[in-house]
């Protein structure tokens, strides 16, 4: 049985979530075969390892293959390709490994839910530049996602962040047209309009990595900061 994470390792772990958003990328062996150790928890299964600092990436990169020799890859790929694999393999991720008696083993479907949340904030900063979000309309309103019948949830209104996304889904939904909502509009009137509908608003703030749910006052407190704070 995997044990629940100690609070040095949740450190460790959350660390590395930040630096990864906030760096766009994560750091691994460019030698595949030293890239993944055995776990320290569950008999059986590997660890691959990661980093968020090319410092010790480095580091661990000439202890573990004798050269300093780094693969750097982006946190859409990470999100998209790596994490998914590692799952489907039933491994662990080794966030910012260090060799510690006790590391850092992730389950990788919680790191991609961890790097997904933490992205919310740049995916809202990014849209407060642009100045403007994008949705699929029908004729009079925004076009929404039907829920699931069993258990039921609450119809889904998707926000992009590009206008080639949104058009996309549009061809999924034959909606009839997308609309590019200034943020100011979004906030004041298409964010209220979902929360009395019941509607649920999702984002995808990592692209491709899938859809995760914002709650509409908090989505509207990070598109209203102002364009110098910090995300």
């Amino acid at each position: 049985m995997l044990h629940a994470p100690r609070i040095p390792e949740l450190a460790q772990r959350d660390r590395f979530v930040r630096r990864a958003v906030s760096e766009g990328r994560v750091l691994t062996l460019a030698d595949e075969e030293n890239a993944s150790v055995p776990s320290q928890k569950v008999s059986g299964r590997t660890v691959q390892l990661f980093w968020s600092s090319p410092l010790e990436a480095e580091r661990w990169a000439e202890a573990l293959a004798g050269n300093s020799e780094l693969q750097d890859i982006s946190l859409e790929v990470f999100a998209t390709d790596i994490l998914p694999g590692i799952a489907k393999a039933k491994g662990f991720a080794g966030t910012d490994w260090v060799s510690d008696p006790i590391e850092a083993e992730i389950d990788p479907r919680d790191l991609l839910i961890r790097l997904q949340v933490e992205a919310v904030s740049p995916y809202a900063a990014a849209a407060r530049t642009k100045g403007e979000v994008y949705f699929v309309g029908g004729e009079d309103a925004p076009l929404v996602t039907p829920g699931t019948q069993k258990p039921r949830s609450a119809d889904r209104l998707h926000v992009f962040s590009t206008r080639a996304d949104a058009e996309a889904h549009m061809k999924k939904l034959a909606g009839k047209k997308v609309i590019a909502d200034p943020i100011a509009d979004f906030v004041g009137s298409t964010l209220p309009w979902a929360a009395k509908q019941g509607h649920a608003v999702v984002i995808e703030p990592i692209r491709g990595a899938g859809f995760v749910e914002v709650k509409t006052a908090d989505l509207a407190a990070q598109l209203s900061k102002e364009a110098s704070s910090t995300p």
